[in-house]
C-alpha cells in the first residue's frame, strides 16, 4: 500500500523552481524598498483627512466658517501665551507681531481670530489669573490630512522662530495639532513596535522550534513578505491609486507579521508533523503543501475580505485602513503560498528545517480524549474562563481623546498640559453652535432670545461655559440682567429724593400764592364788570349829552342865521378891537362860530396892524 501523498501540480512546479522564486520574490523586495519612498514618508505625503467630511458636526463646522466667511475647514489650532507672572505690556507686543506674522502666511493660514489685540474682547480669551491668552487660527487643509499637516508645520515654524519676552512661552495647541502629533508619533514608533514584534516572535519561535537555522528561515520569509507589501502599498500611494494615513501603515505592518508568521508556522508545523511521523523529506513537502495551501488561502481571503470590507465605512480612521491592508494581505498571502515551499524546499535539501526534538503525540491525544469523554464540564470551564474576561469589560469605558495615548514629549500635549494649568478643557476644545435666521438678529428681541438659548444650554449636563454675543466672556454680563437695570434706572431718583421734596414743598407755596392770585383776580373781575356797567352808564350819557349838543348847536345856528346881517359890521370895522362893546360881541361871534364848526373863516387883525392902519 502506497502512503504517500499526491503531488499537487503547483506545488510540484515550485519545487522545481524554488531558487528562481526565490531569487524573485527578494529582488522585487529590493527594488520596492530602495526605488519607491519609505511607506511612512509616502503615508505623509498623502495622508487623507480623518474627519468624516459627511458627519453633521464637521459638515456643521465648515457652514459656520463659510457663512461668516472665515475658514472652510477643520483644522484648528490655538496659538497660546503662558507667563511665569501677569502677561504685560511686552507680551501684547509679542502677541501683536506674531499675529502679524500669521496673517501675513495666507497659503496656509485661512483666518486667524484676533480677540486678545482689541481691548473689548481681550477678556474673552484671557485666563482669570491673567497669566494666559490664545489666539485661534484656522487653517488650509483637513485635520489629518498631508495638506492640514504642512498648515501646522508652518504655525509651528512661526512660533518657534518668534522671540517672546522674558518669562513668557509659546505654545501651540488644539486640534490639529495633536492630530498632526497622533501622526507623527505614530510614524516614530512604528520602528519600535516591529523591532518588538520581531523579537517577540523570534524568542518565541526559538522556544518552540529549538533551532537558530529555522526561525532564522521563517524570519527571512516573514521580512520578505513586510517589506514586498510595504513597498507595493507605497507605489500605488506614490501614483495616487489609494490614499492612506498612518494607521493603514502601522495596521498593515502588524498583520503582515502577523500573518506571514501564522502562515511559516502552519506550513512548518505540518512539515514537523509529517517528518515526525516517517515521511520523507520530499513526501512531507508535498503533503504540508496539499495540506496547508487550502488553510493559507482560506485564512488569507478570509482577512482580506475583512479588512476590505473597512472600505465601505465612513469613518475615515477606519475607511483609509480597508485598500490598503486588503491589498498588501493578498500580497502576503501569495508571498506564503509560493516563497514559502520555494525556502522549504531549499532548506529541506540540506535538512535545515528538520525537527529537532521528537513530537509529543500523547498529550495531544489525551487532551482529545478528555474533550470527548467529558465535554459538558470541559465546555462550562471553557465558558467560565470566557466569563471572567467579559467582565473585565463590563466598567470598561473607552476614552476617545488622543492626548492620553500620546508620549509626554509631544509638543502639542506639553502645550496642553501648560495651558491647563491656566484654562479649562472647554475653553481649549470648545464646541460651536450657530442660530440661522432668514432675518437680522441684531435687534434687542432676538437679543433676548439668544441670550435665553445661551442660558438654557448653559444648564444642560455637561456644559461649563457658554458664550455668545450676549455674553462675551462667559457668565451673564454683570449690568445687564433686566434687575440690575431697574435698580440703574431707580437709582436716580432716589439720589434726588430730597431735592425731588423740595421741590414738591415749592409747589405747595405756589399753590397757595395761587389761591391769593386767583382771590385778586376775582376782586380784579368783579371790579372789571363794575367797571363796565359804570361804562355802560357813561356811553347812555354821552349819547343823550351828544343829543342835547346837536340840538344847542341847532339853536345857536339859528341865532348865527338871525344875527349874521349886523355881525359883518364887526369884522368890517376896522376899529373894532378898540371899541369894547364891538370887540366884545365881535369875540361872542367867534365862539358861535367854533362851536357850530361854521366854514366861515373871518380875517382878523392883530392889535398892532390895526394901530398901524389908524
Amino acid at each position: 500500500m502506497n502512503n504517500e501523498p499526491p503531488q499537487h501540480p503547483l506545488g510540484r512546479k515550485i519545487r522545481l523552481l524554488a531558487v528562481p522564486i526565490i531569487l524573485i520574490w527578494l529582488a522585487l523586495a529590493v527594488v520596492l524598498n530602495v526605488f519607491v519612498p519609505q511607506l511612512e514618508k509616502i503615508a505623509a505625503e498623502t495622508s487623507v483627512p480623518l474627519s468624516p467630511t459627511e458627519a453633521p458636526s464637521v459638515s456643521g463646522m465648515k457652514r459656520i466658517g463659510q457663512k461668516f466667511q472665515e475658514y472652510d475647514s477643520d483644522n484648528l489650532v490655538l496659538v497660546t501665551l503662558v507667563g511665569d507672572q501677569p502677561l504685560g505690556e511686552d507680551a501684547h507686543k509679542y502677541y501683536d507681531d506674531l499675529v502679524r506674522q500669521l496673517k501675513q502666511d495666507t497659503d496656509d493660514i485661512r483666518y486667524v481670530m484676533d480677540f486678545w489685540g482689541h481691548r473689548f474682547t481681550s477678556s474673552g480669551v484671557e485666563s482669570f489669573d491673567h497669566k494666559s491668552a490664545y489666539v485661534q487660527a484656522y487653517l488650509v487643509g483637513n485635520q489629518g490630512g498631508a495638506r492640514g499637516n504642512k498648515s501646522v508645520d508652518s504655525v509651528r515654524k512661526i512660533v518657534a522662530n518668534s522671540k517672546p519676552p522674558h518669562g513668557v512661552k509659546a505654545y501651540v495647541a488644539g486640534q490639529g495639532a495633536l492630530t498632526a502629533d497622533t501622526i507623527e508619533a505614530g510614524d516614530k514608533s512604528m520602528l519600535k513596535m516591529t523591532m518588538i514584534t520581531v523579537v517577540v516572535i523570534t524568542i518565541m519561535l526559538l522556544f518552540v522550534y529549538r533551532s537558530i537555522v529555522t526561525v532564522l528561515l521563517l524570519l527571512f520569509v516573514v521580512f520578505v513578505e513586510l517589506a514586498t507589501s510595504r513597498g507595493v502599498i507605497a507605489l500605488l500611494a506614490a501614483h495616487g491609486v489609494i490614499g492612506l494615513s498612518t494607521f493603514a501603515v502601522n495596521l498593515l505592518t502588524a498583520l503582515a507579521i502577523a500573518a506571514g508568521t501564522d502562515y511559516a508556522v502552519f506550513r512548518l508545523g505540518r512539515y514537523h508533523e509529517g517528518r515526525s511521523s516517517g515521511m520523507g523529506r520530499e513526501a512531507a513537502y508535498y503533503d504540508t503543501f496539499s495540506g496547508v495551501t487550502k488553510v493559507i488561502v482560506g485564512s488569507g481571503l478570509t482577512i482580506v475580505t475583512a479588512t476590505f470590507c473597512l472600505r465601505f465605512t465612513r469613518l475615515p480612521y477606519f475607511n483609509s485602513l480597508g485598500v490598503p491592508c486588503s491589498i498588501g494581505l493578498l500580497v502576503v498571502m501569495t508571498i506564503g503560498l509560493t516563497l514559502g515551499p520555494a525556502v522549504m524546499t531549499v532548506a529541506s535539501h540540506f535538512g535545515l528545517l528538520d525537527p529537532k526534538r521528537e513530537f509529543n503525540y500523547r498529550r495531544w491525544r489525551r487532551l482529545g480524549t478528555a474533550i470527548v469523554r467529558w465535554p459538558a464540564p470541559i465546555l462550562a470551564s471553557a465558558l467560565g474562563l470566557a466569563a471572567v474576561g467579559a467582565f473585565g469589560l463590563a466598567g470598561f469605558k473607552p476614552m476617545y481623546n488622543e492626548r492620553y495615548y500620546l508620549p509626554n514629549d509631544v509638543s502639542s500635549k506639553e502645550a496642553y498640559d501648560a495651558v491647563g494649568q491656566h484654562f479649562s478643557e472647554a475653553r481649549l476644545n470648545p464646541d460651536l453652535l450657530m442660530i440661522e435666521t432668514d432675518h437680522d438678529l441684531r435687534n434687542p428681541t432676538d437679543l433676548l432670545v439668544l441670550d435665553r438659548v445661551a442660558k438654557n444650554l448653559f444648564r444642560l449636563p455637561g456644559i461649563e461655559r457658554v458664550q455668545s454675543i450676549t455674553r462675551p466672556l462667559g457668565p451673564p454680563i454683570e449690568h445687564g440682567s433686566v434687575a440690575f437695570q431697574l435698580s440703574v434706572q431707580s437709582a436716580p431718583i432716589r439720589d434726588n429724593l430730597q431735592y425731588l421734596k423740595d421741590r414738591v414743598a415749592d409747589l405747595m407755596t405756589i399753590t397757595g400764592d395761587l389761591d391769593t392770585m386767583i382771590g385778586v383776580l376775582e376782586h380784579t373781575y368783579d371790579l372789571t364788570r363794575q367797571l363796565t356797567d359804570a361804562t355802560h352808564a357813561t356811553v347812555g350819557d354821552m349819547r343823550k349829552l351828544e343829543d342835547t349838543t346837536k340840538e344847542v348847536r341847532d339853536h345857536i345856528a339859528d341865532f348865527d342865521d338871525f344875527w349874521r346881517p349886523m355881525r359883518n359890521y364887526f369884522y368890517w370895522e376896522p376899529h373894532c378891537f378898540d371899541i369894547p362893546m364891538c370887540w366884545s360881541l365881535r369875540s361872542l361871534f367867534d365862539g358861535l362860530d367854533a362851536s357850530t364848526n361854521s366854514p366861515r373863516t373871518p380875517r382878523r387883525w392883530s392889535r398892532t396892524s390895526t394901530r398901524s392902519t389908524s
